[in-house]
């Protein structure tokens, strides 16, 4: 009998189970096994944390998109320029060149599409593109059109594409240079028949002309420069060679007595295309009609007697050649020069005793303007011809923008009246007229002694004096920077001078940046160009025979010869007197203007 209370025994041993069924499985400590979860692969595990982390993050994950697959599409070759073209343009170059003589090619058309461009004196053109490959068409006249693909990148190249291209008709080579300097001329444009051209960098440009012709007509023309007609030869065998130079445009003018009479004449800068601007009426002095030209040309001072027994002043203005009466009178006039476009003269007027006042005067007429102011007037002092003091204009000087001037007093001594209550002055006044005048320094008189000065021009901006003043030992003094002051060490500067020494003459280009001089070096002359102080001299001319007149711009230097011609050369220089260019025999004045250098033909 069993116990029911009595808990059964366990035991560790297998039952016997008569089943069809697959049994449970039992744990360890005897209960049935749990069923193992099925286990998923890693990769779809990170897809799908992936998935989530876009899905949550839309801010960032979709633009990240958008350039991921733009990075795509730029990588790929054939994808990328169709979609940066659509967002990007670029320059893209080519060089067009001959493919026989491998010379630019000029005036050939490059187009795609509506847009086009004109090669230039180098072959080059330049077009606006979007980037990507373009299928362009080249052509000119005498060549065979041509169709070729170019890309433009997306980054700029070093190397642009050269494209050759073939003639159909003759070569001829066309060489261009400046007359004056005999230097190539770049971009000179050539025309012939319906064929245009530009020359390269080197002056040259290949052109194709038609067959069977031995010359052809053509037009040379390049800004700044007078235009030419000129025959180019063409040949049926070879590459024909022509070479022609061109004149810089401008006009020089210059007195001639070739009619017999005194005439202002004006030409090109090689003498070519001579023009009478002012004929002579016969009654001009022949040695005191002179011509002074402003530093741009643009205006020119006539002193000159031509119907009536007294000498007149003229302005002509060089852009039409208008004659304009600027002062005259009884009196005559003493040119001093031009300050820009104020033109600087003095007036002694005739008819004035001398011990009446403003019998001298100091002028300058602006020549835009048209409009004279006095700068200054002498004084006197007396009653009549046997007791008087007078004032005259001693020295004058144009220093930069500024007329340095010197004035004394003089005395009748047979009379009563003395010079102890006047003085010597250094004075000085703008060129035009305006502000005041400055007195720089003074000097008394005294009976039975003397009081005087010596000066002269020694640079563009500087005017050494020497003055004694009642008989006792001179003393030396320099204005500049409208100050005088004193200076001893100048004292064998104005002993030279003195003493009949030469001192140079520098002549202001027409920017006032640079100066002209020459100086005497071995019997001949050498000439200089320096800064606007006249510092700092580069030789340009050596052992020449020329002497300075002048500059026509900045970029060419005047010059005469023998006294009476008139030659013109570059500004960088000459190496031998033949290499500059005659441009014609001039009337030189009998009136020279040393230390002058406002203004040309002083000289």
């Amino acid at each position: 009998m069993t116990d029911k209370n009595k808990p059964a025994e366990s035991t560790n041993e297998a039952r016997e189970v008569d089943a069809d069924l697959p049994l449970p499985v039992l744990a360890p400590d005897g209960g049935p096994e749990k069923p193992a979860k099925k286990k998923e692969p890693a990769a779809s595990s990170r897809w799908q944390r992936l998935r989530g982390w876009y899905f949550g993050h839309k801010r960032v994950s979709v633009p990240l998109s958008i350039f991921a697959l733009l990075l795509i599409f730029v990588a790929l070759p054939a994808s990328r320029y169709k979609v940066l073209g659509l967002m990007v343009a670029k320059n893209s170059y080519m060089q067009i060149v001959d493919s026989t003589t491998l010379a630019p090619v000029s005036g050939a058309r490059v187009s795609f599409g509506a847009t086009s461009a004109t090669t230039d004196g180098n072959g080059k053109a330049k077009l606006h593109l979007p980037v990507g490959y373009h299928s362009m068409v080249i052509s000119k006249k005498y060549y065979q059109d041509r169709r070729v693909n170019v890309l433009t990148p997306v980054l700029g190249k070093k190397d642009i594409p050269v494209i050759t291209f073939q003639a159909t008709g003759r070569q001829v080579k066309i060489s261009v240079k400046n007359v004056v300097t005999k230097k190539a001329l770049a971009d000179v444009d050539i025309k012939v028949l319906d064929v245009n051209a530009k020359t390269d960098q080197n002056g040259s440009a290949f052109l194709v002309l038609p067959a069977g012709t031995a010359s052809q007509k053509a037009t040379l023309s390049l800004s700044g420069y007078n235009s030419s007609d000129v025959t180019v030869r063409v040949s049926d065998s070879l590459t024909a060679e022509n070479e022609y130079a061109i004149t810089p445009m401008g006009k020089v003018y210059f007195l001639s007595k070739l009619s017999g009479k005194i005439d202002l004449v004006k030409s090109n800068l090689d003498g070519d295309v001579r023009e009478t601007v002012l004929a002579g009426t016969g009654r001009e002095d022949n040695k005191n009609t002179v011509l002074l030209a402003s530093r741009d040309w643009r205006f020119l001072a006539l002193l000159s007697r031509r119907d009536s027994d007294l000498a007149k002043l003229y302005l002509i203005e060089t852009n039409s050649d208008k004659v304009t009466a600027v002062d005259e009178g009884n009196a005559t006039f003493s040119l001093i020069g031009w300050s820009d476009a104020n033109f600087v003269y003095r007036v002694d007027r005739r008819g004035y005793d001398l011990w009446q006042p403003k019998q001298h005067a100091l002028k300058s007429y602006n020549a835009e303007t048209k409009k004279i102011t006095t700068l200054d007037e002498t004084d006197a002092q007396g009653s009549n011809n046997y007791n008087y003091n007078y004032e005259s204009f001693d020295s004058t000087y144009l220093a930069g923008q500024r007329v340095v001037y010197v004035k004394a007093w003089f005395a009748n001594y047979s009379g009563s009246a003395e010079l102890s209550d006047n003085q010597l002055g250094i004075y000085s006044i703008s060129a035009s007229g305006s502000g005041t005048r400055s007195t720089h320094k003074t000097f008394g008189y005294q009976l039975d002694k003397s009081t005087y000065q010596e000066s002269f021009l020694y640079r563009p901006d500087q005017v050494y004096f020497q003055v004694v003043e009642k008989s006792a030992d001179p003393h030396y003094f320099v204005y500049a920077n409208n100050q005088v002051s004193e200076k001893a060490s100048i004292k064998d500067d104005l002993n030279n001078y003195l003493n009949g020494a030469q001192y140079s003459t520098y002549l202001q280009s027409p920017t006032t940046n640079s100066t002209l001089w020459s100086e005497v070096r071995d019997g001949k002359n050498s000439l200089f160009i320096g800064d606007l102080t006249g510092g700092n001299g580069k030789q340009i001319a050596s052992l020449s025979d020329y002497q300075t007149y002048g500059w026509y711009t900045d970029n060419y230097i005047l010059a005469s010869k023998n006294g009476s011609e008139l030659y013109i050369f570059g500004s960088d220089g000459i190496k031998k007197d033949s290499e500059a260019l005659k441009i014609t025999d001039y009337h030189r004045p009998f009136i020279t203007y040393q230390g002058y250098g406002g203004g040309y033909g002083g000289l």
